[in-house]
């Protein structure tokens, strides 16, 4: 596998997330993360490494690029299918269980990283600079996840409900990934 970049959807392991996620989208456009973490470890090709081997990219680190895309209203920049896959996702609830999961495993893998690194130069990187932007990356995410951690719900939608507002069902349905 490799990648060309800093960011999970900068790799192969990030595109397979990538397009499983796509291909996972509910008919009813709502993206529940509890669900989607657990399906997603159950998937051979996108199952997340250990956080204690430090890997770079991960199917967790796309998530939560993605989480941050909705949330800035930035996420049509992923598309690059004429079939804009994402335009169908209404809501994305997350559960700051989940996101508190996450945070956990951005840390612990960053933190392994930084472990490797003493040991084996730049965890890998083939450039300090990216080596550097990596870790920024990482701490930027981490930094994502905390402040969803702040907000007062314990579930949240990360995308805003200006036009439509998300139902009831929405919240308590779940997702129907088969």
């Amino acid at each position: 596998m490799g990648c060309w970049g800093i960011k999970a959807f900068e790799s192969d392991e990030g595109l397979d997330a990538l397009e499983w996620i796509r291909n996972h989208i509910p008919e009813d456009g709502c993206l529940h993360l509890k669900e989607l973490l657990n399906q997603l470890k159950l998937d051979e090709w996108c199952r997340p490494p250990a956080a204690e081997n430090g890997e770079s990219h991960s199917s967790i680190m796309l998530i939560a690029e993605l989480m941050e895309s909705f949330q800035n209203g930035t996420i049509e920049e992923w598309e690059y299918l004429p079939k804009n896959s994402f335009e169908k996702v209404v809501s994305f609830l997350v559960e700051k269980e989940s996101v508190e999961e996450m945070r956990e495993y951005l840390s612990k893998t960053l933190e392994s990283a930084r472990e490797n690194a003493q040991n084996n130069q730049w965890n890998g990187w083939f450039e300090e600079t990216n080596w550097n932007k990596w870790q920024e990356h990482m701490e930027s995410l981490i930094e994502t996840m905390r402040k969803i951690l702040e907000q007062d719900r314990e579930v949240l939608d990360l995308i805003p409900q200006t036009e439509q507002e998300i139902s009831e069902e929405h919240i308590e349905g779940g997702m129907n990934m088969e």
